[in-house]
Order: structure tokens, then C-alpha cells, then sequence
């Protein structure tokens, strides 16, 4: 056992290495997640309980969001990590002890307090809800109010090892959560209905805590019972927290304000968003977060050194990287979102699939937006993201009251995609105007050359879905869609990797390199 976890606690050697080992990780977790909702639509459907079992994720999302989520990493990773650099090791685990009881403290007293007041926070959240609506997302999200405390715990845990170079079992911390609600949905949910699947929820986030221990092992961290609130180490992590948690708190704000709005419109309009939101996640998480994540303390020792052009250096290599995964992504996911649904959830619902094709434009440029945010965190500036966060939120109301009128669930999609590649946009125009220059003619040099490639791939895959290999109504179920769908995705690859070797794309013949190297050299192909 320990030999397994000695190696689970290995350092990551790169930041393709590290960005490998995370978005493994976050495959693992999204198939299990997706299998969780198939599980969830098979039990439950698309209806009452399954809109109220969404709504309920809203309150504790939001305290956990305001008071850690995104915000604590890339505040405490730097701070901590110059304490390392400097041989200061007490200091740096008194910093983390400290943070840790401050999170278990306020986490708990808030948690307590949504606890009392849950039924007239739900009125806020989803006016529009009949009384037996209301009653079952109160109950539920009471329930749900303990797990900001439990990842507030591993949200700590895992920056430190993060601090470390330590990815493995920070990302798989992520799979057990998921197994935690598909225990709820399998054993629970038969005896305890929909309440089942929320006690899976808090047992997932539980473990997820648990897990995060063990990464932990062989740095010498040492935990006390001090709150030293004096310490200057402690009171910068916390400004640069501040920020960063307001903006966090205003994209739980606008997702809030879309459960509003979905609330009033037809009866599953918000499990078709949840649904689609999820599936849109996937390629972001697997693309722009693992490999954002993993470049980020990289390019904060950059920034803690002075190293700006190595910085830049950084951010253009891995952008593009991002950029040559996440073009063909969203290209199929416009094309395919069809089978995509029908595949991942057993049923064919066409308000989900629209939603989801709408929802392109977000994996698109949150995929990048992720890695723009890391540079001004690495930079230790959380306030530029904030207060462009702030323009694009009033933007978002106003486009999603207005699109929702126009085009019901979809029209929050649109306006979400919208929003979101504005907010990118801004951000790499003020970080430009922030270093003097960031490689942009060197991103995209490479990415005219992406979409070119993608654009073949999206015809062929368009006459495969359309000509070849089409979805019939008949169609239900993995062992009938499943050869179909990744006989698609297959030929979509070969597709777009091709013209991007012939165009002479540097990532492409980079990832032809790397399999060559590990694929075919067994077969004597070299």
C-alpha cells in the first residue's frame, strides 16, 4: 500500500505530464459523472425531482464558491510557494494551518445559518417553483449544506500538494466524489427516493476530503490549532482571495440567475440545462482546466522570479495547445450534439441537444479563459479578472432575461457563449496591455491553421452523421450508438490530425512524434 501510494505522490516531471496526469483524472471522473446522470435520468427522469435536486446544488455551490472553490489555489500557491523557495518551511505550514481553521470556521458558522434560513433563500432562487418544488429543494439542499465545510478541507489539502508538483491524487480526489452520488442513486434512492441520491452527494464529498490526505504524506505538514490572523502571509492570501472569490461568486451569481429564469420556463427546462452544462464540461475540464492547472505553479515561480519572458514563453505554448484540442472539440460537439445526448443519457432529447450545440461557444473560450485568468493570478493581480467578471455579469442578465424570451433554455446557452467569449477577449487585451506583449501573432499563426483543419474534419463528419452513419429514432442504447458514435469520432481524428501535419502544425507533429514513439515503436512501425 505504501509503495502505491509513493508513486500516486510522485512529482510531475513537465507540464504536459502534469496536464496528462489531470485530465486522466478528470476523464475518469467526468465518464463516472456522466454515468451518474444517466443513472439519475434512468431512476428519476427529467422532471419535479430532478429540477428541484438541481436547484438544490445552488446554495451550497454558492457559499462554497464565495468562500473557497478557484479562489484558494491560485491565492495560497503563490504565497506558499515563495515561502518553500526561501527554505521558510514553518512559516509556510503556519500559513496553511491557519487557512485551513479559518475555512472549517467560516464554512461551518455560514453553513449553519443557510441551514435556518434555506426556505426563504429557496424562494430567492427559484421563484418560479410550485410549493412541491420548493418543499423537496429546501429538504434537499439542507442536506447538501455540509459539503463546503468537507471541500473547503480538501480544497487546502490539494493546493498544498498542487504547491508540490503532487497531481495525482488532488485529480483523482474528483472520481470518488462521483462514486459517492452513484451510491446515493443505486443504494440509497431505491428506499430513500431522491433524498438517497443527496446523502450520496455528502458521502462523495467526504471522500473526496478523506483522499486529499493522503497526498499530504511525506511533506511534513503539521497541523495546529492556531488562527494567527496577523501573520502577513496569511492577510495576503486572503486579499488576493477576496477578489478572486467575488468573481467566483459572480459566475455562481449569473448561473443563479439562469435557475431563475429556468425555474419559470417549462416544466425540465432546468434539468435540460444542468444536463447540457455537464456535457459542456467535459471538454473543458479535460482540456483547458487540466492543462491551465497544471502550467500554473510553473508560471507563478516564473512570476515569484521575475522570469516574464519565460512566462509568456509558457502561457503561448500552452494555449496553443489548448486551442489545437478544444477546435475540433467544439466542431464535433455542434455537429454530434445528438448522439452525444442520445449516447451519454439513453434518450433523445432535442431542448438538450440545442442547448448543448449552443453551449460551443463557452467550451471554446472558457477552455482558454482558464489559462488568460492563471497568468494574472500567477502575477499575483486578482482584481483585473474581477472587475471584467463584474461587466460581463450585467451583460449576462440582460442577454439571458432577453434570449430565454426568444428561444426558451437555449437562449441562456447563446447568451452564456456569448458572454464568455467577450470576457476572454477582454482579458488577453489587458493582459497584453499588461506585459507588452504575450506571443499572440505566435497563437495565431497556429490556430488560422487549427480551424482550417477543423473545418475538413467538420465536413467529413458532417457526411458520416448526415450520409453514412445517421441516428434513427430507433436507435436507444450504448451497445447501438456507441460503434456509431466513436467510428465518427475516429475518422473525425485521423480528419483534422492530418491537415494539421500537412499544414505543418508544430502540435501536430509533436503528438505524431509522441505516438509514434509509444505506439508504433512496439510493432517495429519505426
Amino acid at each position: 500500500m505504501k509503495t502505491i501510494i509513493s508513486r500516486l505522490n510522485r512529482r510531475a516531471s513537465s507540464v504536459s505530464a502534469a496536464a496528462i496526469i489531470i485530465s486522466l483524472s478528470y476523464l475518469a471522473s467526468r465518464l463516472l459523472g456522466l454515468l451518474r446522470d444517466r443513472l439519475l435520468v434512468s431512476h428519476f427522469g427529467i422532471g419535479p425531482e430532478t429540477d428541484a435536486y438541481t436547484a438544490a446544488f445552488r446554495l451550497p455551490e454558492l457559499l462554497f464558491t464565495l468562500l473557497v472553490s478557484g479562489a484558494f489555489a491560485v491565492a495560497f500557491i503563490p504565497v506558499f510557494t515563495n515561502r518553500m523557495t526561501k527554505d521558510e518551511q514553518q512559516k509556510a505550514w503556519d500559513l496553511a494551518s491557519t487557512l485551513l481553521n479559518l475555512l472549517m470556521l467560516g464554512t461551518l458558522v455560514l453553513g449553519v445559518l443557510a441551514f435556518i434560513f434555506a426556505d426563504p433563500i429557496t424562494t430567492m432562487l427559484v421563484p418560479g417553483f410550485d410549493p412541491v418544488r420548493h418543499e423537496l429543494t429546501v429538504a434537499l439542499t439542507q442536506i447538501m449544506l455540509i459539503t463546503p465545510f468537507m471541500f473547503a478541507i480538501s480544497s487546502l489539502w490539494g493546493s498544498i500538494a498542487q504547491s508540490f508538483n503532487r497531481f495525482v491524487i488532488f485529480a483523482l480526489a474528483s472520481v470518488f466524489y462521483n462514486l459517492g452520488i452513484i451510491f446515493g442513486i443505486v443504494f440509497l434512492s431505491p428506499s430513500q427516493g431522491i433524498f438517497g441520491v443527496a446523502y450520496g452527494v455528502v458521502i462523495g464529498a467526504a471522500l473526496q476530503a478523506l483522499l486529499q490526505i493522503l497526498g499530504l504524506l511525506g511533506l511534513g505538514f503539521r497541523y495546529s490549532p492556531k488562527v494567527n490572523v496577523k501573520n502577513p502571509d496569511v492577510r495576503r492570501v486572503i486579499g488576493l482571495m477576496i477578489p478572486r472569490s467575488i468573481d467566483q461568486g459572480i459566475d455562481q451569481i449569473a448561473y443563479t440567475i439562469e435557475t431563475i429564469i429556468g425555474s419559470r420556463l417549462a416544466t425540465g427546462s432546468l434539468s435540460a440545462l444542468y444536463y447540457a452544462n455537464n456535457l459542456k464540461n467535459v471538454p473543458i475540464a479535460l482540456i483547458g482546466n487540466s492543462i491551465a492547472t497544471a502550467a500554473f505553479p510553473r508560471m507563478a515561480a516564473r512570476a515569484a522570479h521575475g522570469a516574464i519572458d519565460k512566462l509568456v514563453a509558457e502561457f503561448v505554448s500552452n494555449a496553443r495547445l489548448i486551442l489545437f484540442f478544444v477546435v475540433p472539440a467544439v466542431v464535433i460537439t455542434v455537429i454530434m450534439r445528438g448522439y452525444i445526448v442520445r449516447l451519454l443519457y439513453g434518450f433523445g432529447d432535442p431542448v438538450t441537444a440545442n442547448t448543448l450545440g449552443w453551449f460551443a461557444g463557452v467550451i471554446l473560450f472558457q477552455a482558454l479563459f482558464f489559462l488568460v485568468a492563471r497568468v494574472f493570478y500567477a502575477l499575483q493581480d486578482t482584481r483585473t479578472p474581477l472587475y471584467i467578471s463584474l461587466t460581463a455579469l450585467i451583460i449576462n442578465v440582460g442577454l439571458s432575461f432577453w434570449l430565454s424570451e426568444l428561444y426558451g433554455v437555449i437562449g441562456l446557452a447563446m447568451a452564456h457563449s456569448i458572454v464568455m467569449g467577450f470576457e476572454t477577449i477582454v482579458m488577453i487585451a489587458l493582459l497584453q496591455r499588461k506585459l507588452g506583449h504575450i506571443g499572440l501573432r505566435d497563437i495565431w499563426m497556429g490556430t488560422y491553421r487549427m480551424i482550417m483543419a477543423a473545418a475538413v474534419m467538420g465536413g467529413v463528419v458532417y457526411w458520416l452523421v448526415s450520409r453514412v452513419l445517421p441516428l434513427y429514432r430507433a436507435d436507444v442504447g450504448f451497445g447501438v450508438v456507441g460503434p456509431k458514435f466513436f467510428t465518427i469520432v475516429a475518422v473525425a481524428a485521423v480528419a483534422y490530425l492530418v491537415p494539421c501535419y500537412l499544414l505543418n502544425l508544430r502540435e501536430a507533429r509533436q503528438f505524431y512524434r509522441k505516438f509514434k514513439a509509444q505506439v508504433l515503436r512496439p510493432f517495429n512501425l519505426t
